[in-house]
């Protein structure tokens, strides 16, 4: 191009905002489960093609992860599967919030099963409500509406990309008893505490690392690596007094799925680190399936960050190291 001018044809929107633009909204109302996705995986590969940095980054952060664990073989087929997992998360995404109602409701009753569903259930009797920890993991986007259909009380914290899908949510859930609580609106954590002490399910997501409030003194260990954990949760768990679960939507094949219920404190005075006991059980299921997360780009540049605060920390530390030398060498 001409020096010193913008390309007038670079491409600026994210996947999310590409995959939910107004013309996928309108299609999605009528296309079929199978056939929505085709569609999806379609305009996946335009967009990675054109966004090729973004389709590197995701690459480079899964071989760094797994280079030292998994063959190149097997390295090759789960950053395969992981772009493909990463489109089906939108394709149900925009299947649940902009196919036929009926449907959609169909869909949540007979497409997910639910395990560990006694002790969840042991835990929300209590009246204290539970804390549901979940993840950017499978179908996690069926995750509220499958509960909501089944009659548990439930209320999730999320950010919605655009202000139509927030719309469309809204008013289907409303009927279900479903509330959603935008991350990015009002004092969310003041509503999280209400909703629990009125005995409902709070739904909130361990690797929003983004949204983290991290502390020196909650340590938290994730694939392999030792971050500075986020408090929200302890401080949650502390204030409401609620047992803590988690949930992860496991895709078992074309539009079936198993919700996995672990229930992991039920004391109050169970003084566990809540962040890490949810990273562990996620930490556990991406090492057995890795492709089922979609969060490694963000991962990936959290590790950077990580990588980035450790060097400047060196750097301080040798610099007070010489300044030491000089101090002392001086005085001699």
């Amino acid at each position: 191009m001409f020096p010193g001018k913008k390309n007038p044809f670079s491409f600026t929107l994210s996947l999310s905002k590409f995959l939910q633009a107004r013309l996928n909204v309108l299609i999605f109302r009528f296309l079929p489960f199978h056939t929505s996705r085709l569609y999806l995986l379609f305009l996946g590969k335009i967009y990675y093609n054109i966004k090729k940095k973004e389709k590197s980054h995701i690459e480079n952060t899964l071989r760094d992860v797994w280079k030292d664990s998994r063959s190149p073989e097997d390295l090759d087929a789960i950053i395969k599967d992981t772009f493909r997992g990463i489109i089906a998360h939108y394709h149900e995404k925009l299947f649940i919030a902009y196919n036929n109602l009926p449907n959609t409701l169909k869909f949540l009753r007979k497409s997910v099963q639910l395990t560990g569903e006694e002790e969840f259930k042991a835990a929300l009797a209590k009246g204290k409500g539970v804390i549901l920890v979940t993840a950017h993991y499978g179908a996690v986007e069926a995750l509220p509406g499958a509960l909501a259909v089944r009659g548990y009380p439930v209320t999730m914290i999320l950010r919605f990309q655009t202000q139509r899908l927030k719309e469309s949510l809204n008013k289907r859930a409303e009927p279900l008893g479903l509330e959603l609580m935008d991350l990015d609106e009002g004092n969310v954590f003041m509503q999280a505490v209400n909703a629990l002490k009125k005995g409902r399910i709070l739904i909130t997501e361990c690797d929003e690392f983004d949204a983290w409030r991290t502390s020196k003194q909650n340590p938290v260990k994730f694939l392999g690596q030792q971050f500075d954990g986020d408090r929200t949760l302890e401080i949650l768990h502390k204030r409401s007094g609620s047992a803590v679960a988690t949930a992860l939507m496991h895709r078992e094949g074309q539009k079936k799925f198993t919700m996995n219920l672990k229930t992991l404190i039920t004391e109050e005075d169970d003084h566990r680190s809540v962040s890490q006991s949810a990273l562990t059980v996620l930490d556990e299921a991406i090492n057995k399936t890795p492709h089922q997360w979609y969060q490694w780009a963000d991962y990936g540049e959290k590790l950077e960050a990580e990588e980035e605060r450790k060097k400047k920390l060196e750097e301080q530390s040798d610099k007070g190291y010489s300044e030491s030398v000089e101090e002392n060498t001086i005085s001699m």
